[in-house]
C-alpha cells in the first residue's frame, strides 16, 4: 500500500476497521470531519467477520437492557440502515430461544417482558410452524419477530463505502504498533510505515486497545472473550431465522451458508474444528437435512468485552488526542456507539 503523510493534517486517525470502527468513521466523516481509518489486516477481517451479528434481543439476560444506551440501540440501528441505504445482507426471521427447562425459558421471558421488550410464548406447534425443519422442538419457547441477522463484513464495507464517499481515507495493511505521545498529548501513532499523526486518535481495535493504550501508560480494561464461529454449507436454507437453544446459536447467513457460534472452553489452545464438531453433530441430528451440512471453517476470535459490560466510550483522564471506543455486542450498538463518538468529537 502507498505511505501515509505522516503530517498532521488535522484528520481523526480511527484505528480499527471493524464494525464499531467502521460506524465511527462514517458517523464522523458524515459530520464533516477529515477522517483517516488504519486497519491491520482487511475491513471485518477480525472478530466482527466472525461474529453471528444478531441484530436484536439476542440471548442477552434483561438486565443487560438497564443501560439507557442499550435500550435505545435498535432505533438506532434501524436509522443507520436508513442512512446507509444499501444491502448488507439483512435476514429478518425474528429469533427463536429456550433453555434447558421450561421454567428457565418461561424466566428469560417474563424478565424481558417487565421491561416491554415484543417477546411472544410460543407453543410447540408455534415453534415448528416457524421453523419447520426443527427435529427437537421444545414446549415452549421465547421469539422476538423483530430480530435479524446481517452478513457482518457486508455491513463493515457498507459504512466505510458511505464514509469514502464523505471524504473519509481508509487504508488496511496498515499495522499500528504504539501511540505516539508529546507529554500528555496522544498526537498520532507509530506503524511499520514510519508515524502517523492526526488530531485524535481513536482506539477501536477490540481486543488490541489495551496494548495500544498501555503504550501510553494508560490502562483500558477490555476483556477479550473468545468465541468459535463454525461455518457450514448447506444446499438450502434449513432455518428461518435465528435459533438459539441450550445446544445451539445459528442461523443463516446467505441461502447455502449456516454459521454458528460456540463457547471456547477456557485455556483451550487446539484447532478450532475441535470445537466445530459437537456444533456440526447437533445440527444433523436436530435439523431436518442436517446431515448433508458439511463444515467449512471454523475460527476462534477474541470478543471484546469492556469491563462490567458496559461501552467503553470515552477519553481517559490526564491525556488528549485520545478516544478510546469498544461494545459488545458491536453489531447491534454499532449505530449508537458511531453517533456517541461523532457527538463527542464533533
Amino acid at each position: 500500500m502507498s505511505r501515509l503523510d505522516d503530517r498532521d493534517d488535522g484528520s481523526i486517525l480511527v484505528i480499527g476497521a471493524g464494525v464499531v470502527g467502521a460506524s465511527i468513521a462514517y458517523h464522523l466523516a458524515r459530520a464533516g470531519l477529515r477522517v483517516t481509518v488504519l486497519e491491520r489486516h482487511c475491513a471485518a477481517g477480525g472478530v466482527t467477520g466472525n461474529s453471528l451479528a444478531w441484530v436484536g434481543l439476542a440471548k442477552s439476560s434483561a438486565e443487560a437492557y438497564s443501560d439507557p444506551f442499550r435500550r435505545g440501540a435498535a432505533e438506532e440501528f434501524g436509522r443507520l440502515q436508513r442512512d446507509l441505504a444499501m444491502p448488507f445482507g439483512m435476514r429478518r426471521g425474528g429469533a427463536i430461544t429456550w433453555e434447558k427447562t421450561d421454567a428457565a425459558t418461561r424466566e428469560f421471558y417474563n424478565a424481558h417482558r417487565l421491561l416491554g421488550h415484543p417477546l411472544e410464548l410460543l407453543s410447540a406447534e408455534e415453534v415448528l410452524a416457524r421453523e419447520p425443519r426443527l427435529r427437537k422442538i421444545p414446549t415452549i419457547a421465547a421469539y422476538a419477530s423483530d430480530d435479524a441477522g446481517v452478513d457482518p463484513a457486508a455491513f463493515v464495507m457498507a459504512l466505510l463505502r458511505r464514509a469514502q464517499e464523505h471524504g473519509a481515507v481508509v487504508h488496511s495493511g496498515h499495522s499500528v504498533l504504539s501511540l505516539l505521545t508529546e507529554g500528555t498529548r496522544v498526537s498520532g501513532v507509530a506503524t511499520p510505515y514510519g508515524p502517523v499523526y492526526g488530531s485524535t486518535t481513536v482506539l477501536a481495535a477490540g481486543a488490541a486497545i489495551p496494548e495500544l493504550a498501555a503504550s501510553a501508560g494508560l490502562v483500558a480494561e477490555i476483556e477479550s472473550s473468545p468465541c468459535c464461529l463454525i461455518r457450514c454449507s448447506t444446499p438450502h436454507p434449513l432455518v428461518n431465522g435465528i435459533l438459539s437453544t441450550p445446544d445451539l446459536e445459528l442461523r443463516q447467513l446467505d441461502d447455502t451458508t449456516l454459521i454458528a457460534a460456540e463457547d471456547v472452553p477456557l485455556g483451550f489452545g487446539g484447532d478450532a474444528r475441535e470445537l466445530a464438531e459437537p456444533t456440526l453433530n447437533a445440527i444433523r441430528q436436530q435439523l431436518s437435512g442436517g446431515e448433508r451440512v458439511e463444515l467449512i471453517s471454523a475460527v476462534v476470535a477474541g470478543r471484546p468485552v469492556p469491563r462490567g459490560g458496559r461501552p467503553l466510550l470515552g477519553k481517559p483522564e490526564g491525556v488528549s488526542g485520545l478516544y478510546l471506543a469498544a461494545a459488545h455486542p458491536a453489531i447491534i450498538l454499532a449505530g449508537a456507539v458511531g453517533a456517541r463518538v461523532a457527538r463527542d468529537l464533533a
